[in-house]
């Protein structure tokens, strides 16, 4: 079977690679330039790093699978009449579209959205000059490039690694394509069919909580997580009613609604009256009763098509599914048996989603027969020996190399003696949550480091940490965990931590008594298993604190240069790098 490459230009720029059928890498182009969420262009790091990790050339590419996402302009061509008409769409200060990759971008959805308000039926790609992008970009004028639609992508991925011979499949995020922003669909195993479609901008549950991400003054399609971890700590009763005029269920049961249904520049005006509802409340209030809103119209939403279909198990993706506290509670809906969330979640996963059409479409039963429970998305940047090696004596770091045994066997000491150890092991993470490759780790025993760590990474306070749990273990620590097993080996879910455990391990259980765990399985990170249960043995606790491997507002780290730079700037106690154990300030 040929090379694939997926790509993703939007927010949260990706790539990634397929060989043979198989998925071989994936890297955010946020881990390579070191930007927080970079995006909206083309993501050349990312592309040169999943090509270096499968160890081949821009021009052994065979096919390329893309979303309508951000092209240079100079790839792009429009008649006179129809570029007056898009103008609007392309970044601003662009006068003429010609010349290769002059900086300005295109952004093919918007050129979609307006070749439907004017009635054309063409598509956005027949104005991209495909073979000056192949030849400008270092692949063969041959290769094929195709495009697929973002909530279609998104569905791929949710069902093609979801493991489950049937389901019902649901997308949400701000928009896709089209306006739309909600997806409701089935797959039997073979195909994917969709039912419902929410495409009226003023019923978008993505931006709703966006808009609250706001204007409680943190950024956003960033800061969203910030939000439901405020929401713990506020009541949502003083604006639950008038949320509910910005977001709720529609009268059929099948999608939402709002005040703003087919209001012309329905976002606008839902936006500011979000803003002057809020004013003089609480901002943990703000947030409650945004979450509560949120999770009740989405919930019922799942609830009635998990009905209305007959599936009992639930497949998700979009960046709404970054809700950890949402995912808990759809869980616990007695229609559903079992849920996955993709954990690639946000637009960065969409590289991987186009490129499974794309094989679906070049080998007809791909879907069907190549379909699987993941197990690990490990599928991004691994340093060799030498590499790790260099770089500590660049900076003249104090270390020493050691059988992995006794490297575990320090930094379970170290973590028991109240020290943070950063884990560095294998090939980095894909998808927002650090799972045990680049993640900083400590005891979950200590109360204070919620504000201590916090404070040295330069985080939210209220921000919790996340326990990395050995698996055999979950239900001693964990209500109702079977529902989202699979899901918890992603970090993509929270579920109540049993009270007798509340006191034991105070540094991940949040103050609702939640915590979004990690089950850590030795056949699938036997590392970072090994680790855990050396720690479990010293202190009698089967979990770690784990959290990500970076301070504020930057990406996880992806090499040894990022990780020896927290070392030196002591954010953290000590380094475990490969078979490297790294201590104390530079020589």
């Amino acid at each position: 079977m040929s090379i694939v490459l997926g790509i993703t230009a939007s927010h949260d720029a990706s790539a990634c690679v397929f060989r043979d059928g198989k998925l071989v890498a994936a890297v955010s182009e946020e881990r390579i330039s070191r930007i927080k969420c970079d995006g909206d262009r083309m993501p050349q790091g990312a592309i040169d790093e999943c090509l270096r990790i499968a160890g081949i050339a821009r021009k052994e590419v065979d096919h390329i699978a893309s979303n309508y996402d951000h092209f240079a302009a100079g790839y792009v061509h429009l008649d006179a009449p129809l570029y007056k008409r898009l103008e609007r769409a392309i970044s601003a200060g662009v006068k003429r579209l010609r010349g290769i990759d002059d900086g300005k971008q295109v952004f093919l959805r918007s050129v979609q959205n307006d070749l439907r308000r004017t009635g054309s039926a063409q598509r956005p790609e027949e104005f991209l000059d495909v073979p000056a992008f192949l030849a400008a970009e270092g692949f063969r004028v041959d290769a094929q490039l195709r495009f697929f639609d973002h909530h279609l992508s998104h569905a791929a991925a949710a069902a093609f690694y979801s493991g489950y011979d049937k389901c019902l499949v649901i997308t949400m995020d701000g928009e896709g394509d089209l306006d739309i922003h909600y997806t409701a669909g089935t797959f039997d195993g073979e195909r994917l069919q969709c039912l419902k479609v929410g495409d009226e901008p003023g019923n978008s549950p993505g931006y709703f909580y966006m808009n609250i991400t706001e204007l409680l003054g943190f950024r956003p399609l960033r800061h969203e997580g910030k939000v439901l971890g405020l929401a713990a700590f506020g009541d949502p009763k003083p604006l639950y009613s008038e949320f509910k005029k910005a977001l709720r269920l529609s009268r059929d049961g099948l999608g939402f609604d709002s005040d703003f249904n087919g209001v012309e520049d329905a976002l606008a005006k839902r936006r500011a009256f979000l803003e002057k509802a809020i004013k003089g409340h609480l901002r943990e209030n703000v947030a409650a009763a945004a979450q509560a809103v949120f999770e009740e119209a989405i919930a019922a939403i799942c609830r009635n098509f998990l009905v209305k279909t007959g599936m009992r198990k639930l497949a998700l993706n979009g960046g709404v599914f970054a809700n950890v506290k949402l995912n808990q509670r759809l869980a616990a809906l007695p229609e559903c048996d079992s849920l996955f969330i993709f954990p690639g979640m946000s637009d960065a996963g969409n590289c991987v989603g186009a490129a499974v059409l794309l094989l679906d479409k070049l080998e007809p039963g791909f879907l069907a027969k190549n379909r699987h429970a993941l197990d690990n998305v490990y599928w991004g940047t691994d340093p060799t020996r030498d590499e790790i090696k260099a770089e500590l004596d660049r900076r003249g770091l104090k270390y020493e190399e050691l059988p992995f045994e006794q490297v575990v066997e320090k930094s379970a000491q170290a973590m028991n003696n109240a020290q943070v150890v950063g884990w560095f092991q294998g090939a980095m993470e894909f998808g927002p949550r650090a799972l045990g490759n680049r993640s900083m780790i400590a005891a979950p025993t200590d109360r204070s480091i919620n504000t201590w760590l916090n404070e040295r990474l330069e985080r939210t306070e209220f921000m919790p940490f996340a326990p990395s749990t050995l698996a055999e273990y979950a239900d001693e620590v964990y209500e109702g965990v079977e529902p989202g097993r699979h899901a918890a080996e992603f970090m993509t879910i929270t579920y109540d931590v049993k009270k007798e455990w509340h006191e034991r391990i105070p540094a991940v259980v949040h103050v609702d008594g939640t915590a979004r765990p990690q089950l850590v399985r030795r056949d699938r990170n036997p590392k970072y298993w090994q680790l855990i249960e050396r720690y479990r043995q010293l202190s009698g606790i089967p979990l770690v604190l784990n959290t990500s491997f970076n301070v504020h507002e930057e990406p996880i780290v992806r090499g040894p240069q990022e990780a020896a730079q927290a070392l030196v700037d002591r954010r953290i106690d000590h380094l475990a790098i490969g078979n490297f154990w790294v201590s104390g300030k530079p020589t």
